[in-house]
């Protein structure tokens, strides 16, 4: 049922795409679950330096998978970046999304793996594509850059300022 239920949300949220056009400029609150371990996570346990990148993703979408791969190769130039990849699916879709493409990302410290029950970031940070990356000043909370749609972790590493 929980499945059918983001499916719905999903589709509404592609067909009405024109609505959801404008990411939010300063970081809106939230709380959304850790995928693994038993406990909720809000935008409060934020880090205070650095970037914060919000992945919203599917699991099943190639681009996804090809992003969260590239991000994974890349982990090693992401020191100043804390990556949160939010999803509607459950834990057995996640666990598949990285264990065929992004391994190293499940281990790594400054990456954590939320589950949205519901629509919460759809309604507050209104994508328009899988993945919707949103790139966040973690001092000030204000928007850097949001990569809509968008599989190439090159264009992420220069959204970042990040070199070679």
């Amino acid at each position: 049922m929980r499945f059918l239920c983001s499916l719905f949300f999903v589709s509404v949220f592609f067909l009405f795409k024109p609505v959801f056009a404008q990411a939010p400029k300063t970081l809106p609150s939230f709380t959304f679950e850790e995928v693994y371990q038993a406990s909720k996570f809000n935008s409060d346990r934020l880090p205070k330096s650095g970037y914060i990148v919000l992945d919203f993703y599917d699991p099943g979408c190639g681009h996804c998978q090809k992003m969260g791969a590239g991000i994974a190769r890349n982990l090693s130039k992401f020191k100043n970046v804390s990556f949160y990849f939010i999803s509607m699916n459950d834990k057995p879709y996640v666990d598949g999304f990285i264990n065929m493409h992004a391994k190293a990302l499940k281990s790594a410290p400054n990456v954590k793996f939320l589950f949205d029950a519901g629509t919460q970031f759809i309604e507050k940070f209104k994508p328009g594509n899988y993945p919707s990356l949103y790139i966040y000043d973690a001092k000030t909370k204000v928007l850097v850059q949001h990569l809509d749609g968008e599989d190439d972790v090159n264009k992420l590493l220069k959204a970042l300022g990040i070199t070679g």
